[in-house]
């Protein structure tokens, strides 16, 4: 069991030792890292307009508070698109569900900005870019998972150029619509894959580089590679919002208004005709309507309603 949490900044003491192990998990999983890259984490969070995204940072933690795995989630307002920079369970955690629960929460926090889409990078399955077999059965099972939300690298475009001519693995770029359906235009791609570039990646890719990525998005909308390891009836639909995350709005259909001689309007958080009936017949219930449930008033014992009321005020009891 565990639960996921969001971590805003490193303030708090607890925070801060989160932070601590997750750059633990940053060097034994992403070991390829700058050293640079192990400790600008709480910056960033701390200090959204410096590295102009917002980051978001998703933790799940056992019930004794260790870590299990993480997911650094960036957001750019102005371009309305959102980044998943890492996501990675701790070592010796994998296969217990916390990346799909982490990418599930990602997926979710992506909707509720109302983005683009959700952008991020996965190394290559292709044997022309991967030239390691085992290396290239871990990819390809990383682009497995993802092909199961409709998350696919966009394809034909120069974005798994390596900087460096000869290296090994560079990553595709990969784009989930969040169940939205919706295609990906193509001046709105250039001017995402120009920012990703220029504010993650701006102290290794010159301009000339960035602007042959940039220009190598041809296809209008972007074309996204077809699946291969899934149906084309990939997990694709928006999930329902968890219902210990939804909020309950109860209305009552018999509402009633009731009045105090001389006193005016009365307002109650419960509003009944006779304090001295039956409320659990009276059914309380959600109006139909997007992320709305309805469901049966779970009751109220009627000595709650007839200990609160003065007798005076039941009708028939007089003035």
């Amino acid at each position: 069991m565990f639960r996921i949490r969001r971590i805003h900044d490193d303030t708090a003491p607890a925070d801060k030792r989160v932070l601590t192990q997750v750059e633990s998990i940053l060097r034994s999983q992403f070991p390829g890292l700058d050293e640079e890259d192990f400790h600008k984490l709480a910056g960033q969070l701390r200090d959204p307009l410096r590295h102009r995204f917002r980051s978001v940072l998703f933790v799940a933690e056992d019930a004794r508070s260790q870590l299990k795995g993480f997911a650094l989630l960036m957001y750019a307002p102005d371009l309305h698109f959102a980044y998943l920079d890492f996501i990675s369970a701790a070592p010796g955690r994998t296969g217990g569900g916390v990346g799909g629960a982490l990418y599930d929460r990602v997926r979710e926090e992506a909707r509720a900005l109302d983005v683009i889409g959700l952008f991020f990078e996965c190394l290559p399955d292709d044997p022309a870019l991967s030239s390691d077999p085992d290396i290239r059965a871990q990819n390809a099972s990383r682009l497995r998972f993802y092909e199961r939300y409709g998350a696919f690298p966009i394809a034909d475009t120069a974005y798994e150029t390596p900087v460096t001519q000869g290296s090994d693995n560079p990553p595709y770029l990969v784009f989930d619509d969040l169940g939205s359906g919706k295609p990906l235009p193509r001046d709105t791609a250039r001017g995402i894959v120009r920012a990703i570039l220029e504010r993650k990646y701006g102290k290794l890719c010159p301009e000339s580089y960035v602007r042959m990525v940039v220009e190598s998005f041809q296809d209008d909308p972007v074309r996204l590679r077809a699946p291969r390891y899934r149906s084309a009836k990939a997990r694709t639909t928006t999930p329902q919002r968890p219902s210990e995350r939804r909020i309950a709005l109860l209305v009552n259909d018999r509402h009633a208004i009731h009045h105090i001689r001389e006193r005016g309007y009365v307002q109650s958080p419960v509003r009944v005709d006779d304090p001295s009936g039956d409320p659990g017949d009276r059914p309380v219930r959600a109006p139909p309507g997007p992320g709305l449930q309805r469901r049966p008033h779970p009751g109220c014992p009627s000595g709650v309603l007839r200990g609160v009321s003065q007798a005076r005020l039941r009708p028939g009891a007089g003035g």
